[in-house]
């Protein structure tokens, strides 16, 4: 499994989605949900695609320090800060699923 498919299954919350050529995804219309409530991966895929674009304005920013087309040094680094914690809030919101799964796995009946 490569991680187009991972990125998939967790944008979409369906194994089953298609990502076309033009960079829409497709879901069948069985594995959509339509209780008009959002759900813990609606909530977690938010979380990872803020970090994932945050992290990409931080790179685009650090390339234009690099090259020298940086003017205003506050924005960048209010931008290497957001990075960060958009990157730890998603390192504490795994390392939540994890811990609450294994306290279900731990669970005696």
């Amino acid at each position: 499994m490569n991680i187009t498919n991972v990125m998939l299954l967790v944008t979409t919350g369906s194994p089953y989605a298609v990502h076309t050529s033009d960079g829409r995804n497709i879901v069948p219309e069985t594995s959509r949900k339509s209780t008009g409530q959002a759900t813990f991966l609606d909530v977690f895929s938010q979380v990872m695609a803020d970090a994932i674009e945050t992290n990409q304005i931080k790179d685009q920013d650090m390339i234009a320090l690099m090259l020298g087309e940086v003017d205003n040094l506050e924005q960048l680094q209010l931008n290497l800060v957001k990075a960060e914690i958009a990157t730890d809030l998603l390192v504490n919101v795994r390392n939540a699923i994890l811990d609450s799964y294994n306290d279900v796995i731990r669970m005696q009946l």
